[in-house]
């Protein structure tokens, strides 16, 4: 029988789902691992996303539900992995480049990296201590894609030049180049993680915390201001000795992997926190759950056409190759077929069409449930 020790999750920040081709060893990892292809983040920026990996629940439902909520995360009533983790023994850390970024609660450190490093010698030296007190957790934030689009991408244009949105192919380029860089990482820890044997009893994950815009969408530079896809389709490889490897197209979502990591620990809820929305993976893993899971989106940005960083403004439901939208302030509507449309330039809604109200009853069932919200 395996024994799973150790808890490494790695988030590449802002990689898009459409460039994995450009990742060779992620394609690498893949063949030992499960490969969930079709992830969907429930906030289309870090920080949000964050807190939602960490306590299997949406943004309105854990309090981070805005640029400027960072400080009203629900610590009394939310349990988050790391706490679960710390209960079992875990020495747990995390790596990221702002303390704010994820709930600090049940970590032993929380390190913060400068953006001008080498993160693989950096984390090499970090997991090579961690080894020395199994059982560790360890969630490393990759984010020089992420530093490189602020600084070259954020500080550089406003929501609306015209220099930016109208060269997506110099924008895809320069995104390209960040991808590669990216992808040389990853290999560098695929070979620490075999030279340290942490494959023979760790769960070791690679995801992305959301997309990033190259100039689709007037209004978006990078992400945190719509709900396109390409800022919120996003993936997940989970590796353990004890899973088998393949892949899924099924729909899951971010919330999906806290859950799926206390299953496999053999971990139960803590039902004295409110409830995770978020449910285990293993169902879709062993092909006993076949249908998308439906999932709810929600953001704010910063500045974009309708800023609203002290609360989400713009709401979504995904499922089935469908979208809903909700543009809270402007209050507007957008439908998507993606199968048909997954560019997302035709918007086909229409208020009394019987496929649309089903969504829209799925959208406000959800945003009742986390009781922040009314349409």
């Amino acid at each position: 029988m395996i024994t799973l020790k150790n808890v490494i999750i790695i988030t590449l920040d802002a990689l898009r789902r459409d460039r994995l081709n450009l990742c060779n060893n992620l394609k690498e990892f893949e063949k030992k691992s499960f490969f969930f292809s079709n992830m969907i983040t429930n906030s289309p920026y870090t920080m949000a996303s964050f807190h939602t990996l960490h306590t299997g629940m949406h943004p309105s439902k854990n309090g981070v539900n805005g640029y400027y909520r960072m400080f009203r995360f629900k610590k009394n009533i939310c349990k988050t992995l790391s706490q679960y983790l710390k209960e079992k023994n875990y020495y747990c850390v995390s790596d990221v480049v702002n303390k704010c970024l994820l709930p600090e609660q049940g970590f032993d450190e929380v390190m913060v990296h400068k953006k001008n490093i080498d993160m693989f010698l950096r984390q090499k030296e970090l997991i090579k201590e961690l080894i020395k007190k199994e059982p560790f957790f360890l969630h490393i934030q990759y984010s020089p894609i992420h530093n490189r689009l602020v600084k070259e991408v954020a500080e550089k244009y406003d929501d609306f030049s015209e220099e930016y949105f109208g060269n997506i192919k110099k924008n895809i380029q320069r995104y390209e180049g960040f991808v590669k860089e990216c992808n040389e990482y990853v290999g560098k820890m695929n070979r620490l993680f075999e030279e340290l044997k942490l494959f023979d009893n760790s769960i070791i994950i690679y995801h992305s915390d959301h997309g990033t815009s190259v100039g689709e969408k007037v209004g978006e530079k990078i992400y945190g201001v719509f709900t396109y896809d390409y800022t919120v389709k996003s993936f997940c490889y989970l590796y353990a000795p004890n899973i088998k490897t393949s892949k899924t197209r099924v729909q899951c979502r971010i919330i999906d992997i806290m859950p799926t990591i206390l299953r496999m620990l053999n971990i139960p809820e803590d039902f004295s926190f409110i409830t995770m929305q978020g449910k285990s993976l293993i169902p879709i893993i062993k092909e006993k759950e076949k249908k998308d899971r439906v999932a709810f989106i929600e953001t704010g940005g910063i500045k974009g056409p309708w800023p609203s960083p002290e609360e989400h403004n713009v709401f979504c439901v995904r499922h089935d190759d469908k979208k809903l939208i909700c543009n809270k302030t402007p209050s507007t509507w957008e439908f998507y077929d993606l199968e048909k449309d997954p560019e997302e330039k035709n918007n086909i809604y229409a208020k009394n069409d019987s496929i649309i109200k089903k969504y829209k009853e799925e959208l406000k069932e959800i945003m009742f449930e986390n009781k922040n919200y009314g349409l």
